[in-house]
């Protein structure tokens, strides 16, 4: 999985490093085609969330068991995607531009749903893993969650199973 996830890194990061060329033919075929979609940061040149989600997986496949790397995956594939249409929908206890309602909503869900796949891992490493990944969701910091969700979680989950 690892080789994979780091091939497409690669191709994602050049695909990155191509479109910043902003007169260039590829430039003008990515924003025809993903600008509705993309962030002005990221038509500005910043790596777009695919490509910070891209390497986040590799990094957590190559530095997580699996049971820990996948519940870190779906943290951040379920978990923040709830979180963003919750917030939207439900703007309740907005911090830092966020929904500590959604947040709450998400890690309810992530823990349902992680601990239903993963049955030998001991639900305290999962709850803690889904609180620590909406935590660093909702902190306002400069490196995109797509990147800091699953690694910071997968290392929370890692803690604790060497407390446990």
């Amino acid at each position: 999985m690892f080789i994979i996830l780091f091939s497409v890194s690669i191709i994602a990061l050049i695909i990155e490093y191509l479109r910043n060329f902003k007169d260039g033919f590829f430039n003008k075929i990515f924003i025809d085609f993903l600008n509705p979609i993309i962030r002005q940061a990221e038509l500005n040149g910043n790596l777009t969330g695919a490509t910070w989600m891209v390497l986040s997986f590799a990094l957590t496949v190559l530095l997580f068991d699996i049971q820990i790397a996948v519940s870190a995956l779906l943290f951040l594939s379920i978990g923040d995607a709830v979180a963003a249409l919750v917030g939207k929908q439900y703007p309740i206890g907005i911090i830092w531009n966020k929904s500590v309602f959604a947040s709450f909503i998400s890690v309810i869900l992530c823990i349902f749903i992680v601990s239903s796949i993963h049955l030998q891992l001991h639900p305290i490493i999962i709850i803690a893993g889904a609180i620590s990944a909406m935590l660093i969701e909702l902190v306002p910091l400069k490196i995109n969650d797509n990147f800091s969700i699953p690694l910071f979680s997968g290392f929370t989950m890692q803690l604790f199973v060497g407390l446990l």
